[in-house]
């Protein structure tokens, strides 16, 4: 039965997943800290919208790639991720290591 650090490095590494899955896919569509790469999915949809209204959902994406917050939302995930995997490793290496011999 998994302990409280267990469940603490379980919801690490779920959390920590979805914002580098998350900061990955939102610069892949072509929110970037350079503006709407060009050609990309984003490139479309603003050309496909003209105008781009303040506050908007397309606007809040516009604005984290621009600020640099989706890449540090991704590397952060990605530091969570490493974290989690090396607890996960060290986990399984006790497990190993206390099971008797034949």
């Amino acid at each position: 039965m998994p302990g409280k650090v267990d469940k603490a490095v379980i919801g690490t590494a779920v959390t920590s997943g979805t914002a580098a899955v998350t900061a990955g896919g939102l610069t892949a569509a072509g929110f970037t800290s350079s503006g709407i790469a060009a050609s990309s999915v984003a490139a479309g949809i603003q050309a496909g919208t003209g105008n781009v209204v303040a506050g908007s959902i397309f606007a809040t994406l516009q604005s984290l790639g621009a600020t640099g917050v989706i890449a540090t939302v991704g590397t952060v995930g990605g530091i969570g991720l490493g974290v989690a995997g090396v607890y996960g490793g060290y986990k399984l290496y006790q497990k190993l290591k206390a099971k008797p011999k034949i």
